[in-house]
């Protein structure tokens, strides 16, 4: 059984500059048990990305509805008809037309293709197996039986740090499968995603800010079942991203949260749930930026 929860929420700079929210996100349960969730990012400086980032979402969302039970059959097992060559095809497919859906809309409306840019990152899921298409800064984090915290993607944000590679970048386009052992999946877009993952932890042993996204994902913390209780992880969620606490955050933000409720992943050492020394790894940046024996 799979639990989930998904959100996207307005950034408080669009809020103070009268912006809706440019951000979509859904999450279906599909009627063999296998889960697809999407989120999307419509880019800032276009201007109807959120009608972009809408368009992609659902558009993913319906062709695999549609499709995978072809593959995969209504009912039965969660492994029966799971081929990843398979899935990765129809997920590529899905990506072209939810292109050709953004394409349709710009040419009914005489706009531009590029007043729609939006990132896309979207899954399929059984239980233990993601397979995956994304481009963009977002990213996909997914937490193993064993505990450990990894990054499934990459954030492309070009050869400038503020340069992002939108949908129709398609040479940008990467599709790919997991490791088969995941007991849960976050896909997060960038304004969430750059805390988790920061540039500075990039180099590190662990580039997944792990104390932060573990609450969101780890059911040994994030104690619910229910569908009940996951409409209140999602409401204690939405208060967590709203708070102080993230007020840095000035982004729309969106998290999208699928957990396998049959597996409790392993509690890893001590010592994997430290807090980075933000300060030591500050320093050292510093050193490799300014030491002034290079000058």
């Amino acid at each position: 059984m799979l639990g989930f929860y998904n959100l996207s929420l307005q950034g408080t700079s669009h809020v103070s500059s009268n912006i809706p929210c440019q951000d979509s996100s859904h999450i279906m349960i599909l009627d063999n048990g296998w889960a697809v969730a999407i989120i999307a990012d419509g880019l800032g400086a276009a201007k109807h990305s959120d009608v972009g980032s809408y368009l992609a979402v659902n558009t993913i969302g319906s062709h695999i509805s549609e499709n995978v039970a072809k593959i995969a059959g209504k009912k039965g097992s969660k492994l029966a008809g799971w081929n990843v060559s398979v899935l990765t095809s129809l997920m590529k497919d899905a990506f072209t037309r939810a292109m050709d859906d953004i394409r349709a809309k710009a040419e009914m409306e005489n706009n531009a293709i590029f007043d729609y840019d939006t990132t896309l990152s979207a899954l399929i899921y059984n239980g233990s197996q993601v397979v995956f298409g994304h481009v963009g800064d977002g990213g996909i984090i997914t937490l193993s039986r064993t505990g450990d915290f990894k990054m499934l993607t990459r954030a492309q944000k070009g050869s400038e740090f503020n340069m992002v590679s939108p949908l129709r970048y398609t040479d940008k386009w990467v599709f790919g499968s997991s490791d088969n052992d995941v007991c849960a999946v976050s896909l997060l877009t960038d304004g969430i995603y750059d805390v988790i993952c920061p540039w500075i932890l990039a180099d590190t042993k662990q580039p997944v800010y792990v104390n932060y996204i573990r609450p969101f994902m780890d059911r040994n913390l994030l104690k619910a079942k229910t569908d009940d209780e996951f409409e209140k992880v999602r409401r204690e969620v939405k208060d967590f991203l709203n708070s102080p606490y993230n007020a840095k955050i000035t982004d729309d933000k969106t998290i999208a949260v699928l957990i396998n409720l049959d597996v409790m992943p392993a509690v890893k050492s001590k010592d994997y749930y430290k807090e980075p020394d933000w300060d030591g790894l500050q320093n050292e940046r510093k050193k490799k930026l300014y030491d002034t024996q290079t000058l």
